[in-house]
């Protein structure tokens, strides 16, 4: 078979062909009617003021028309929706789904022959309220040898805010970010952005969706302060009572931007003369208060011995 005779004028011939589908095309479906079953958008409308859908509704329902093919093939662009009015529902109700539910252009002169799943819808509502809540900020890492942590982990902003069903909300005490995780040996303050883990709450709204992350980390150091005082606490004449000896000497570590922001007066040794017997010859440890981010490495002497006058 000589091929030459297929591949003459192949242009015009593919061209000749394609101008005899589209005509037949043309012409089948502007004269044949068909049925198709379409999945069109679900809308709820007539909500009232201050509520909103509680629990998950079809986004979608399956319905079947009838009409010219060309007009059919049309349907997936056009505006076309199932709408139910809930202006009369306030907790819960249980709306029908038929063809007088449908909106569509008149203009496609189609005719709706079913509504067929889902053919009833549950709608469930609560009050819609806003909330602000705490932001919790999971880490896993590892600090270098010879680092600390410096005060809490922090978000910023510390608190969202949240917008969804009421009922949902009120089991909410806070909300939490995705878990920072840092596998090397860390040396130097974390400020990182990171997304806030929406809870599972139908039509729940949250803003910002993401917080920054703040993990401020030192180098350690230490340092000692020399004659601390003794505090007496838990009585009204303070002066009637004498620590032998009077002070310490406190040795504290931490962050080394912090130990070097430190005095004297930030360190107390407190006794609580209600817990005491000051008898001059029982020994009593002290506590100390220091401030947050600050640990006691050594306090000499450990233990002292009180005495009333």
């Amino acid at each position: 078979m000589d091929r030459s005779i297929l591949t003459k004028n192949a242009g015009l011939k593919i061209g000749s062909l394609t101008v005899a589908l589209l005509l037949w095309f043309h012409i089948a479906t502007e004269k044949d009617t068909y049925e198709w079953i379409f999945e069109i958008p679900l809308q709820v409308v007539g909500i009232a003021e201050g509520y909103v859908i509680a629990d998950e509704i079809p986004e979608t329902c399956a319905v079947r028309f009838r009409g010219n093919g060309k007009r059919l093939l049309t349907l997936p662009w056009r505006d076309l929706s199932l709408r139910v009015d809930a202006s009369d529902v306030r907790s819960r109700g249980l709306l029908q789904l038929g063809v007088e539910n449908v909106v569509y252009p008149d203009a496609l002169n189609l005719e709706v022959l079913a509504v067929l799943s889902p053919q009833e819808l549950v709608l469930i509502l609560d009050r819609l309220e806003q909330v602000r809540l705490p932001v919790v900020t999971p880490i896993e890492i590892e600090l270098a040898p010879g680092y600390t942590l410096v005060g809490e982990v922090a978000a910023v902003p510390d608190s969202v805010t949240l917008i969804g069903p009421a009922s949902d909300l009120a089991a909410l005490t806070s909300v939490q970010t995705d878990t920072l995780r840092l596998p090397r040996r860390v040396r130097e303050s974390v400020d990182v952005e990171m997304p806030v883990l929406v809870p599972q709450i139908y039509n729940l709204s949250i803003f910002p969706t993401t917080v920054r992350v703040v993990h401020d980390i030192q180098k350690l150091g230490e340092r000692l302060f020399e004659d601390v005082q003794i505090n007496f606490i838990g009585t009204s004449r303070p002066e009637r009572y004498l620590a032998e000896p009077r002070s310490a000497a406190v040795t504290v570590q931490g962050g080394t931007r912090l130990i070097e922001a430190l005095v004297k007066d930030d360190i107390r040794l407190v006794l609580d003369m209600r817990l005491i017997q000051p008898d001059g010859l029982t020994l009593v440890e002290p506590r100390i208060e220091l401030p947050l981010g600050i640990t006691l490495k050594i306090m000499e002497p450990a233990l002292f011995r009180v005495t009333e006058f």
